[in-house]
């Protein structure tokens, strides 16, 4: 299944740097708080001990990757990003935890610069759908994940059902940039948030992305939230 197009892939991600000093502020305002609550509920279900080794796919600023060692002590945490400032502002905003525990390396998900199942968590936030090509990246994450390990993806959802994907779609397209425009209102120029459409655009429907997360993972889990406006999928090797 193709992903963005390297033109699209390239301004998605200026803008996502662009929006680094209000990414989680302005995120958790236009996901009316969900945003942070799906990211959780996802690292619940991944099921991490300590001592475990964790990826942390488009690891962005550091947000998901804060989350998961406010909750356990993994022997590593890799934070993977295309995107040199990005890692840069995870290393600063993850500074407060033991630097042991954490490596940053820049990367993209369709190859994934790590050895066969050596993953027992691995999760991707609001990121899975910038991906050049949506199927070989699941297959990276599955060849990554250990044999007995919890694969998770937290993002936007395009719902089935008519009237809710409608409703996802004018929001996502209108009512959003309209909202994130107001919360960076004179503190910087254009507004980042509006290359979401393009990515949205050719983001599955929840039924077809769930279709291919079963292709790789043999037990797999939803959870929406906002009328399936933000999903969590679970995927898991055995």
């Amino acid at each position: 299944m193709p992903g963005l197009s390297k033109e699209t892939w390239l301004k998605v991600m200026n803008a996502i740097e662009d929006s680094i000093p209000y990414y989680d502020r302005v995120n958790n305002l236009i996901s009316f708080g969900k945003a942070q609550l799906a990211r959780s509920y996802a690292i619940g279900r991944l099921e991490l001990q300590d001592n475990s080794i964790i990826l942390d796919s488009g690891i962005g600023p550091g947000t998901t990757s804060s989350l998961i060692l406010s909750m356990v002590k993994p022997r590593m945490l890799v934070g993977l990003d295309g995107s040199v400032k990005q890692l840069e502002a995870a290393k600063t905003q993850l500074s407060q935890f033991d630097s042991g525990l954490l490596n940053l390396v820049r990367g993209s998900f369709e190859y994934l610069p790590f050895r066969d199942r050596i993953f027992d968590g691995i999760i991707t936030c609001y990121a899975l759908r910038d991906s050049l090509n949506l199927q070989q990246s699941l297959s990276e994450y599955a060849r990554v994940c250990a044999t007995a390990g919890a694969f998770a993806d937290v993002d936007i959802g395009k719902p089935d059902g008519g009237l809710r994907r409608c409703g996802s779609a004018l929001y996502v397209k209108y009512l959003m940039p309209i909202l994130a425009k107001v919360a960076i209102l004179r503190k910087m120029k254009g507004n980042p948030w509006r290359m979401i459409v393009p990515t949205y655009v050719l983001l599955p429907r929840t039924s077809a992305l769930m279709r291919q997360v079963e292709r790789h993972f043999l037990k797999t889990e939803l959870k929406e939230f906002i009328m399936g406006g933000i999903i969590v999928i679970i995927g898991r090797k055995s």
